[in-house]
């Protein structure tokens, strides 16, 4: 008997449209073990990413970056089959974000009776270029270290314009979601990571550091889940086996992991509702009792 075609836009609903607050990692395992398996084409991902009850619930109108999310699921899925994609940097780390960044936002309104502060809030408009920034931050990825700050970020976001100008959607539009969103990819270069939290934490952050640390913490949550986030660490360091043997041979050591999550917070109004720090916490205590 033929088995019964995967519903991913359904599966999306499903957990997207789950209220609970407790703090269960094994929901999220499950989640992105499931979309790993089922979900193959970074576009279709993205189509029913966009089209699920949540994202549908946060509609603008005009929305030109619901075409311009959809065209970069088609490019990365163009790129994947020119070539063999980056063992850690690869469509399946780009649905991770797009669905932890999902999964942020839809706490940003989770706690009722307790407003965001305003440095924090996402307009309807800037969840939709998060969104965006979430699918392109790393388009094109080589799978190497920048060897100058930003370097590896500026070429996806170079590929983005081209690739955006390439379709014929108008300059201007370009030019002002560009100026919007390349400070948040930028700042998924892991060498500014401190320097981002330490310009989080004054009083009164910029708005748009705010927003920089959601598209950070997006990018960093699948790791710090105990079970993903060590078969994680494990592509990562076979990404890194032959440009860099010796800080795949670190990381790949229990304590190199312990190292690189130790360095982790999360900060942001919304990764605390959606319980991301506890979650890290575990995996911290968990990976500590191993090695003690």
């Amino acid at each position: 008997m033929k088995s019964l075609q995967f519903d991913l836009q359904a599966y999306l609903n499903s957990f997207l449209g789950v209220n609970s607050l407790a703090p269960n990692s094994q929901i999220l395992e499950e989640l992105l073990s499931v979309i790993e398996k089922e979900a193959q084409s970074m576009r279709d991902f993205l189509e029913a990413l966009v089209n699920t009850n949540l994202w549908q619930g946060w509609h603008i109108e005009p929305n030109p970056y619901k075409l311009m999310i959809v065209t970069v699921g088609s490019e990365i899925d163009r790129l994947a089959a020119l070539r063999q994609e980056p063992a850690f940097h690869s469509k399946r780390h780009m649905m991770d974000v797009c669905l932890m960044l999902s999964y942020l936002l839809k706490h940003e309104e989770s706690k009722q009776g307790e407003p965001i502060s305003q440095t924090w809030e996402t307009s309807l408009t800037e969840k939709w270029q998060l969104l965006l920034a979430a699918a392109a931050h790393d388009l094109g990825h080589p799978g190497l270290i920048n060897a100058t700050p930003y370097e590896i970020e500026q070429q996806s976001l170079n590929l983005f314009k081209g690739l955006l100008l390439g379709v014929g959607i108008d300059s201007r539009l370009i030019k002002d979601t560009l100026e919007t969103i390349t400070p948040w990819i930028l700042a998924t270069d892991h060498g500014q990571y401190k320097a981002l939290l330490d310009r989080l934490a004054i009083h009164s952050p910029e708005h748009v550091d705010c927003l920089a640390m959601l598209l950070v913490e997006a990018d960093l949550a699948s790791s710090v889940l105990p079970i993903r986030g060590k078969l994680l660490t494990g592509r990562l360091c076979e990404e890194w086996d032959k440009p860099y043997p010796e800080k795949s041979i670190a990381l790949r050591n229990q304590v190199g992991y312990l190292s690189f999550l130790t360095s982790l917070q999360f900060v942001s109004p919304q990764a605390v509702s959606a319980t991301i720090p506890q979650i890290l916490n575990n995996s911290l205590l968990q990976l500590r009792s191993q090695l003690s």
